[in-house]
């Protein structure tokens, strides 16, 4: 017998609609691993073989980084910096640069050490516990100075001169934190446990809370490409295996890893930093704080002299991040161009010159070694980098953003609205000090002259 033609026609959208959400949810399982298919049919023959390089590295791990789980990972950076904060070697040296007891110099270390890591995919150690744009420069710029190819939808603009690289970002980041790190006396092994802890956090995170675990092949290029940059930072004592160095790790961490006040000190000032944007009304703000306390494992909440959190807690941010990771697995089409708070593809020069996007009040444009300076993609409530807006809408913007508690100032000179140079950055007190002999060590890391608009000169 046949069904009544009104009933199916009443099931009809029910069923389309259970239809086009399992096409959906295959569309984005499809394209969600289409990038690691990719990278791992390009690069996992190498790595069996064991002749990945540290430039390969750096394209493996631009993956998950960047693309696939870039804010997740972005954390697993923040926690790593704020284990540091439970050595009391490392936390007396932040305590006595003296520059810890404003809110205003706390911020722009945050956002410095953010830029300086990611030109490289850059800042590491005790003062990328300070300087968050090195970190950013490290990372998601090439450590070669050349861009690859691959990695381009176009070639770029053919830098002047047969051997001058056409982005040397990273290296003159790494430059200005070597130059840096040799004003204070920071032990190796100190420097050796914070390059561990940058590669091996992303591993440890990407399993406790990833939409998808790293494999064995970005396991391992995150150790090669950080035991690179470890190298390049004059760091002794590298183990010459993953396996190794995490054994080195632990062992370290379980010897040195004690209270100290001074650990609680520098911990309590860079939550204040990080939670800026949390409203104090109802207890949020200190909610928020026990949920980030709740985070750490024991060894370096102890260290930091916090108290356990309840049971609670923990469970709630852990069904909070599982939850992202599960919508973001099975709901999340990929993104398409990376996410970095540094620019990942190289500037258009000429046409910043042309528009005066990125110039100085002179009229030299790029030619001129001060004109050129960058701006980050977003910003720390203290908005170091941000240029003053030229608009009325977008200085309404700026100003609802205080009222809603979401900026601390208006962007301004002394925040630096003209925007960074890598050379530049760092305490206040080092801005013009030492620029021309980073630049000189960025030219020996990269053993060709820097030229264009990166130059000094």
């Amino acid at each position: 017998m046949l069904k009544d033609p009104y009933s199916v026609l009443e099931q009809w959208p029910r069923a389309s609609l259970g239809v086009s959400v399992l096409v959906y949810m295959g569309l984005v399982r499809f394209l969600r691993w289409k990038r690691y298919k990719t990278i791992h049919q390009k690069y996992q023959s190498k790595f069996e073989a064991g002749t990945l390089t540290p430039e390969e590295a750096q394209r493996v791990i631009a993956v998950s980084s960047q693309y696939d789980m870039p804010m997740l990972l972005t954390y697993s950076l923040s926690f790593a910096l704020f284990k540091t904060y439970g050595i009391p070697t490392i936390s007396k040296i932040l305590v006595g640069t003296k520059e810890l007891s404003s809110r205003e110099w706390v911020s722009k270390r945050y956002a410095d050490t953010e830029i300086l890591i990611c030109e490289l995919g850059t800042i590491v150690i005790v003062l990328s516990s300070l300087y968050p744009l090195p970190l950013a420069t490290w990372v998601a710029c090439p450590i070669t100075g050349t861009v690859h190819v691959d990695d381009m939808k176009s070639p770029p603009e053919k830098p002047s001169g047969d051997a001058a690289p056409n982005d040397p970002r990273a290296m003159i980041a790494l430059a200005r934190v070597n130059w840096l790190h040799a004003k204070y006396p920071i032990k190796n092994d100190d420097h050796l446990y914070t390059l561990a802890l940058f590669a091996f956090e992303p591993e440890r995170w990407a399993k406790l809370y990833g939409w998808r675990a790293l494999s064995p092949l970005e396991c391992h290029a995150y150790y090669l490409f950080w035991a690179e940059i470890g190298r390049r930072m004059n760091i002794k004592d590298i183990p010459e295996s993953a396996d190794a160095f995490k054994a080195w790790f632990k062992g370290y961490e379980e010897r040195v890893m004690v209270p100290a006040q001074t650990n609680h000190d520098v911990a309590q000032y860079t939550l204040d930093e990080l939670l800026y944007v949390v409203p104090i009304r109802f207890g949020l703000k200190e909610f928020a704080r026990s949920l980030a306390i709740s985070l750490l494992e024991d060894i370096t909440r102890e260290a930091m002299m916090y108290p356990v959190q309840p049971a609670y807690k923990k469970q709630l941010a852990n069904v909070i991040l599982h939850s992202v990771n599960f919508f973001q697995r099975f709901f999340c089409l990929p993104r398409r161009s990376p996410q970095s708070v540094v620019q990942v593809s190289l500037p258009d020069f000429q046409a910043e010159k042309t528009t005066g996007k990125e110039a100085a009040s002179n009229a030299e444009g790029m030619n001129n070694a001060k004109a050129y300076r960058m701006h980050p993609r977003w910003y720390q409530p203290q908005p170091w980098y941000k240029p003053v807006s030229g608009n009325v809408l977008g200085k309404m913007k700026d100003r609802l953003a205080i009222a809603l508690g979401l900026a601390a100032q208006l962007p301004s000179p002394e925040l630096r609205s003209n925007g960074y140079r890598l050379e530049e950055m760092g305490p206040m007190k080092y801005e013009n000090v030492g620029n021309d002999e980073v630049m000189k060590m960025a030219e020996e890391l990269l053993q060709c002259p820097i030229s264009g608009p990166w130059a000094r000169s």
